[in-house]
């Protein structure tokens, strides 16, 4: 039986400053190829894919952060940005990320979901909506320029964008399931069904609204056992933008866990994820839905066939994604 070929050596190093000296050390396989990159690991470290995808957006607005982020081009460091490295090489390349991003401050994504004290909102006449006076609400609009959502506990989120002729009830699931991967892809077992949660079991929170502005602030967790995600959703319109913006934050993470999101009848290209791809298309014969990592707790990188731990990548802290529905933001 012929050996498993050799992992790439930056999967050797232990930091990133040991990247060099871990080429050095391990010459090419006679074949000349190192065994490739799991097709699957699109989705692990996603706090690194978030960072990656800001890191971009900075370097294209800022000559500076280009200049600072040019020395890790993808296709010279590809297992860096795949994640599939040691969690020293993660944690210095995830430094070196936000260091790109400092140089362009202005396109930086929010770090958390806007809460009850956030100033940006817009100033002028404001109601803030709250305890029994938000629960006599059956019915809740956020609007943009071209989108909006409707939020009921018996529909969940209807999403509408009347151009694109899209009306979509309770789109807005999530799906947990066990991950039995490694970094370079995720496995499901056979015999155990992913968890579903839909957002209608959200509880409101706080409503803000003002003459073009509104936001709405859903809490609870994603599941009743001892597998479960606090989940923090909050969804802001704007009269003036193009879009709706809604967050997801995750207050704590399942160690071995995958969590995603779906959103069903919405149409991909009015689902945009402010993060590097982490995305499935999934055809069902009810229809289908698009689907983007969450979190996804695994903590094993595969190196020479065999198994490491990368704790790191296995306990992931808090996590807070944006995106963006209707119209592509500019």
């Amino acid at each position: 039986m012929p050996a498993a070929p050799l992992s790439h050596p930056d999967r050797l190093a232990t930091t990133l400053a040991t990247l060099q000296a871990a080429r050095a050390a391990r010459a090419a396989p006679a074949s000349g190829d190192f065994a490739p990159i799991g097709s699957g690991s699109a989705d692990c470290r996603i706090e690194l894919k978030m960072a990656q995808w800001r890191a971009l957006q900075a370097a294209a607005a800022s000559p500076a952060a280009a200049e600072h982020l040019a020395g890790y081009a993808r296709e010279d460091v590809p297992e860096l940005w795949a994640g599939t490295v040691q969690d020293g090489v993660a944690r210095g390349f995830l430094v070196r990320l936000e260091e790109v991003c400092s140089l362009a401050p202005e396109v930086q994504a929010p770090a958390a979901a806007p809460n009850a004290t956030d100033v940006s909102a817009p100033t002028g006449k404001r109601t803030v909506f709250t305890g029994k006076e938000l629960r006599r609400k059956k019915d809740i609009l956020i609007a943009s320029a071209s989108s909006r959502v409707r939020f009921s506990r018996k529909g969940g989120l209807l999403f509408v964008d009347r151009e694109h002729e899209i009306n979509s009830e309770n789109c807005l699931w999530f799906e947990g399931r066990r991950d039995a991967g490694s970094l370079d892809g995720f496995i499901g077992a056979d015999d155990e069904r992913a968890r579903l949660f839909s957002a209608q079991f959200l509880k409101p929170q706080r409503f803000l609204q003002s003459k073009h502005y509104c936001e709405l602030e859903l809490v609870g967790r994603l599941g009743r056992g001892a597998i479960g995600w606090p989940c923090r959703v909050v969804i802001i319109g704007d009269a003036n933008a193009a879009n709706l913006q809604l967050t997801i934050e995750l207050g704590a993470t399942v160690p071995g866990w995958r969590l995603r999101s779906r959103f069903l009848g919405v149409p991909e290209q009015l689902v945009h994820h402010h993060c590097m791809p982490v995305r499935e298309l999934v055809t069902t014969e009810h229809g289908g839905f698009v689907a983007d990592t969450l979190v996804r707790s695994c903590a094993t990188l595969v190196v020479d066939g065999e198994p490491m731990p990368v704790p790191d990548a296995g306990s992931p802290s808090a996590i807070c994604h944006t995106f963006s529905l209707g119209k592509r933001p500019n």
